[in-house]
């Protein structure tokens, strides 16, 4: 740079700036990630008990709880199904460096790829088995489905006619749209979540009920003031029960309890319409099959909304009509919260992973913890150095686990792990749900163990 001569000094000049670009480009990623980096995860040393301050180890002290829950040594997909492993130096088959591509929205609903997968294949274990049962009534329901009852229209087909009762399902739908102007825009424009759409894919199937988000029965004829009543029977396309009929169904059941037709939360929240009121206990009465829910699904942007579709299904669960429940996880959901509830009904709660279903509820509290804790389950690191970092190119996104673009329905939006949740009854031990657990178990799609056999015989050990 001292040179007398202006073109040596470009030239070196050029050169400085080249080796520090390079530098930068080689140092900085690095150096950023290791001054950002979260606290390696770990399990706590302990907890206070009983005579001590804090256990310098784990100790169950006479506890009723389980502690060999390993989520470490879980892969990294179990929880984020759509996780994709590069390893370095990796490359495509054309020779090109492999890199991670951005997970996309499947066409029709706002899930991904993998997160349709496992629900789906949950689903399908559920059906399969209650498939030989056919002396009981089942009723499927899907409630706040914002997805234009796309996952109902892929669940109903697991259910196909067998012995004298045909299963029905019951979507329930949502008028919530998201709250970022362009993502509601967009939504509107595709007609997402919208009444109309869900009576247009279910259209032509008759075991399929359709309620607006106040339990009104959509899918009606149009009806004439002038018309009486044997007219009004013949134009609707659907049986609509009569005021006798719902008090019948809610004094129906197990408990013979008399309810309200609609649930409401102590704090004034818009009421959901009680789920007992969708299904014929009358007819269970004159003794014509029991009535079962094999599979319940709880949709919703938020926990406050999917608590009272619970709320609204409590007496069902206090009975044990509902089977198996599944619950989004909405960006608020309080996984505490969520057990607390199913522990007031007596029911199990799991993480549902791309492989298994692991029970939760029954965890000690540090376990719990430290496993909500985990970088695979806990909400990505809100650390904004790491986050300007990230938004410079300097470390990659990938831990925000982001999917969807800005013309998705909902727009770009967090995955959250596990994707869903589901809950079966504690203290009852029946051939289903034990079929459920081994089905979704064996017949997985995923490497290590689910997935790998055709028949039982199969079955080889992870790594195998």
């Amino acid at each position: 740079l001292l040179s007398a001569k202006s073109t040596v000094r470009i030239l070196r000049l050029f050169l400085l700036l080249t080796l520090i670009f390079y530098g930068s480009k080689k140092m900085l990623p690095s150096f950023a990630d290791r001054i950002t980096r979260p606290k390696k995860w770990w399990w706590s040393a302990g907890v206070p008990l009983p005579g001590l301050d804090v256990a310098a180890k784990r100790n169950l002290a006479g506890r009723n709880c389980v502690m060999n829950y390993f989520i470490e040594k879980q892969p990294p997909d179990e929880y984020d199904p759509d996780f994709v492993e590069i390893k370095p130096g990796e490359k495509n088959k054309d020779g090109t460096p492999k890199v991670r591509q951005p997970v996309k929205i499947m066409e029709g609903t706002y899930r991904t790829k993998g997160q349709v997968h496992v629900i789906s294949r949950f689903i399908e274990a559920v059906a399969d088995s209650f498939r030989s049962n056919t002396s009981v009534r089942q009723h499927i329901i899907f409630t706040e489905s914002r997805d234009s009852g796309h996952l109902a229209f892929q669940a109903i087909r697991h259910w196909p006619p067998r012995g004298k009762h045909r299963s029905i399902v019951h979507v329930i739908a949502s008028d919530e749209l998201p709250r970022d102007r362009d993502s509601r825009n967009a939504a509107k424009a595709l007609g997402y979540g919208a009444l109309e759409d869900i009576e247009e894919r279910f259209k032509g199937i008759d075991k399929a009920r359709i309620y607006d988000r106040d339990g009104n029965l959509a899918g009606l004829a149009k009806i004439d003031e002038d018309m009486d009543d044997d007219e009004i029977q013949e134009a609707l396309e659907v049986d609509v029960p009569d005021k006798e009929t719902l008090e019948l169904r809610m004094r129906s059941g197990k408990n013979r309890r008399l309810g309200n037709s609609t649930s409401l939360l102590p704090d004034g929240t818009r009421p959901y319409p009680n789920l007992r009121a969708l299904l014929p206990f009358e007819e269970e009465d004159e003794g014509d099959g029991d009535i079962v829910v094999p599979y319940l699904h709880v949709d919703g942007t938020s926990m406050k909304n999917q608590l009272l579709v619970l709320e609204s299904a409590r007496d069902l669960f206090e009975d044990k009509t509902i089977v198996v429940v599944g619950i989004e996880h909405s960006p608020d959901l309080d996984v505490k919260t969520l057990i607390e509830f199913f522990h007031s009904v007596r029911y199990k709660t799991f993480f549902l992973g791309a492989r298994q279903v692991a029970r939760i509820d029954n965890l000690c509290d540090e376990v719990l913890d430290d496993v909500l804790d985990h970088p695979s389950v806990k909400v990505p690191t809100k650390n904004w150095a790491r986050r300007l970092f990230m938004h410079l190119g300097l470390i990659p996104k990938d831990e925000l686990r982001i999917s969807g673009t800005e013309d998705s329905p909902e727009g770009p939006k967090r995955r959250e792990a596990p994707p869903f949740f589901v809950a079966m009854p504690r203290g009852r031990r029946s051939k289903e749900e034990m079929t459920i657990q081994h089905m979704y178990d064996l017949f997985g799609g995923y490497g290590g163990g689910g997935g790998q056999i055709k028949t039982a015989n199969d079955r080889k050990a992870p790594g195998k």
